[in-house]
């Protein structure tokens, strides 16, 4: 198809294209059409697809056929186009008919909101400091606990057994505000654990010292922000009657134990000195991760940039498509979800609006780092980030090669990892203290 493009103008991220496309291509266009046409009208002595073209003609009309072979030709012309003036879209384009007419060159205008241009402000030599937390005693008697939680066996507790933070309690509670029960406040032979946090700020704690076979009243205040505004920050009193005390019974931490728990350990001094350098790695790590963060906080706030709303519309869109997705792992759908927490798609893209927001500028100044650095995504490294997914799937890197082997999955991970490449070149160059 022979188009010519040019961009007629640019106010902020809007871009107004004229486009023109060769009268042989509509001719095409137009055979294309009535072909179609033929097998969809009824026309009396016809056979479907057999229709001659003038008759087609003379049926339809001229301007309804042109509208069909400008439907079946638009989209290659806008396609062209973009390739031409090396725009980025991101909205539908809105397209006016300048010239549509037989026997002559095809006349459009195309108004688009395209990515913004981005004026990088510094991004080598970024300053932050790195701050690494030291692991305790205390975590590392955590983390013996955990180990010990894990084959750990649970004892029923006789009747008049004290509840104690750990247990678990199988409990009857209806909740009361004001005197009044409250919807979704009841529930019977509920087995809760003590010290979990799943029930309101301060319910839990007051079940401690509670023996299974009495019963006993909790006071507690809804927090501000509950889901459920008819009992944010209302008082209420939950009627408790504890069933049954269960509680884990831990092990004890001596050598056997260790020998069966860990294979590069024997004794609890050195299982406590693992533990110690794998928390010490962790700290580390993570601490990293944070330095690294502030890296890329600090260079997206050092450029300048007019970010479209409809890009933050659709990052929005897409987090929610992904936040859908954990949900089904989970059993839940969407809808549920909104149930049970008393809200909508609108309340959770107003939540989530800062973090698109953030998203997208970050994705915008990786791309003109990218197009700044000229950086390049080589054979190999594709290679090793398919070998990834490979990896992950237990496939071998040809077979996932031949699944991602359209020009659309190659530029995909060509993206990715040009992006990764920006990312390790600002953190390369800058000064972690």
């Amino acid at each position: 198809m022979e188009v010519n493009a040019k961009v007629l103008s640019r106010e902020g991220n809007e871009v107004t294209l004229e486009m023109t496309a060769a009268a042989a291509d509509l001719e095409r266009a137009l055979a294309i059409a009535m072909k179609r046409i033929s097998k969809e009208v009824n026309i009396p002595g016809f056979r479907a697809g057999k229709v001659p073209a003038k008759i087609i003609e003379n049926y339809v009309g001229e301007e309804a056929l042109l509208q069909e072979a400008l439907e079946e030709m638009i989209q290659d012309v806008y396609s062209a186009a973009l390739d031409q003036t090396e725009i980025f879209p991101v909205d539908q384009p809105h397209i006016d008919v300048q010239n549509l007419k037989r026997g002559e060159e095809v006349k459009l205008s195309a108004k688009v909101t395209v990515k913004p241009e981005v004026k990088l402000g510094q991004y080598k030599g970024i300053e932050v400091t790195k701050e690494v937390y030291v692991p305790t005693e205390e975590d590392i008697d955590a983390e013996v606990k955990r180990m010990q939680e894990r084959i750990a066996r649970t004892i029923d507790l006789p009747e008049g057994s004290a509840i104690e933070d750990g247990d678990t309690a199988v409990i009857d509670f209806e909740g009361f505000v004001d005197g009044v029960a409250f919807e979704g406040g009841k529930g019977e032979k509920y087995p809760l654990t003590v010290g979990s946090h799943t029930f309101i700020p301060g319910f839990e704690e007051q079940l401690v010292g509670v023996k299974s076979g009495e019963e006993t009243e909790v006071k507690v205040k809804f927090p501000e922000e509950y889901h459920s505004e008819d009992l944010a920050g209302k008082d209420a009193t939950f009627k408790v009657k504890v069933h049954e005390v269960h509680r884990r019974d831990l092990p004890p931490v001596d050598d056997d134990f260790v020998k069966d728990m860990r294979e590069d350990c024997d004794t609890v001094a050195e299982l406590r000195e693992k533990l110690r350098e794998e928390l010490n790695e962790k700290a580390e790590q993570m601490a990293t991760d944070v330095a690294q963060n502030k890296v890329l906080e600090q260079v997206v706030a050092n450029a300048e940039m007019e970010v479209p709303a409809i890009m933050i519309d659709n990052k929005l869109d897409q987090m929610l498509a992904d936040f859908e997705s954990q949900l089904q792992y989970q059993g839940l759908t969407l809808e549920r979800f909104f149930q049970l927490t008393n809200s909508t798609r609108a309340d959770w893209k107003a939540k989530q609006q800062d973090r698109a927001e953030t998203a997208v500028k970050q994705d915008l100044v990786l791309e003109a780092i990218v197009k700044a650095e000229n950086i390049q995504a080589e054979e190999a490294d594709l290679d090793k980030q398919m070998q990834e997914i490979a990896d992950t799937y237990g496939k071998t890197l040809q077979e996932i090669k031949n699944t991602f082997s359209s020009n659309d999955q190659l530029r995909f991970f060509e993206y990715n990892v040009k992006m990764l490449k920006a990312i390790e070149l600002i953190n390369t160059n800058a000064v972690i203290k």
